[in-house]
């Protein structure tokens, strides 16, 4: 974003004045001069602010597809040239549409536009949680039926595409910062049912309370979704029934 006098976006207040005052300016001028650079550090600061936030929304998503396109770059370059056409053929067709993803979710961070708001547009299942959620269901087949198509070898290991699960480590860390988060709802909404108990606010109580177990047990590769409302989602995107 171009700034006007962005020569003197970084001086402090004091050397700004200072700066100003050395110039042979209309007093108005200066101020407009001040408030403009006051009026665009702020913006500026605003879009660092918003830009962390939307990069650390993407991140989840973008480490798991990470993860299966090296894998998949790694099924690619082994014995190259000695192995079944049709099997080279299906990581290919399967490399394009992880590029094209990869490609969107870039775009989308550009954007400054967070995944959360763009699976709701969309409807995407399970809140668009995993990486996997974003491709089409249609994609999805072509590339299944691409794979159902190779003569694997006795015994030998076979290619899954679009498995659902995602880096331990990275799901570690949303696992325990839902569990925080959580579990702060889960007091407030515990001591709002002691102070006004009703169907309503037991209702919270117990979602949250279940939420917290189904938070236990996810395992290290599951997906982690950004709230514990995305705990109950089912694959259609539906509220599950709680228990």
């Amino acid at each position: 974003m171009p700034y006007q006098h962005s020569h003197l976006m970084k001086l402090k207040p004091n050397q700004l004045h200072n700066n100003l005052a050395k110039r042979n300016l209309p007093t108005e001028t200066r101020e407009e001069i001040k408030t403009t650079i006051t009026a665009q550090k702020a913006t500026q600061k605003s879009m660092r602010a918003k830009t962390t936030k939307v990069n650390a929304e993407w991140r989840p998503l973008l480490a798991g597809l990470r993860m299966e396109r090296e894998s998949l770059r790694s099924s690619l370059s082994y014995k190259a040239g000695q192995r079944d056409p049709k099997l080279i053929t299906a990581l290919e067709g399967y490399s394009i549409v992880l590029d094209r993803l990869h490609g969107e979710f870039e775009m989308h961070k550009r954007e400054l536009r967070t995944p959360a708001v763009i699976a709701r547009e969309r409807n995407l299942p399970n809140g668009g949680i995993h990486w996997t959620d974003w491709i089409k269901e249609k994609f999805k087949e072509r590339v299944r039926l691409l794979f159902d198509a190779v003569d694997y070898p006795v015994g030998t290991k076979t290619k899954q595409p679009f498995p659902r699960k995602t880096d331990p480590k990275s799901a570690a860390k949303l696992k325990a910062r839902l569990h925080t988060r959580t579990l702060k709802e889960h007091g407030i909404a515990e001591q709002d049912h002691q102070l006004n108990p009703n169907e309503r606010t037991k209702a919270k109580l117990n979602k949250l309370t279940e939420a917290l177990r189904r938070i236990d047990q996810l395992q290290p590769t599951d997906p982690v979704p950004r709230t514990y409302s995305g705990l109950f989602v089912m694959e259609n995107g539906a509220d599950c029934p709680e228990k």
